[in-house]
């Protein structure tokens, strides 16, 4: 029974670190969208930021923080769609 509860503890913690994880990559997608999508299409109104995507897997290049690597991705989308 101890051991069981010890694995639901653990399963539990790392859950939460990959939520907060995904949640830095959102917050920092939306930013960087908004951003891409001001300078492509010269408008200063906030657009619709579209569904979040699955963080891909960080290369070489990558910045270390979810927030950085979320505003990267965000930014590039923005200016194609803007």
């Amino acid at each position: 029974m101890k051991k069981i509860f010890t694995v639901t503890v653990i399963l539990i913690g790392l859950s939460s670190s990959v939520y907060a994880g995904q949640n830095q990559f959102c917050a920092g997608f939306e930013r960087g969208y908004i951003t891409g999508y001001k300078q492509a299409s010269g408008n200063s109104f906030e657009p619709f930021t579209p569904f979040c995507p699955f963080q891909p897997f960080k290369g070489f290049n990558d910045p270390k923080s979810d927030y950085e690597h979320g505003y990267i991705i965000g930014y590039e989308k923005g200016l194609q769609k803007g």
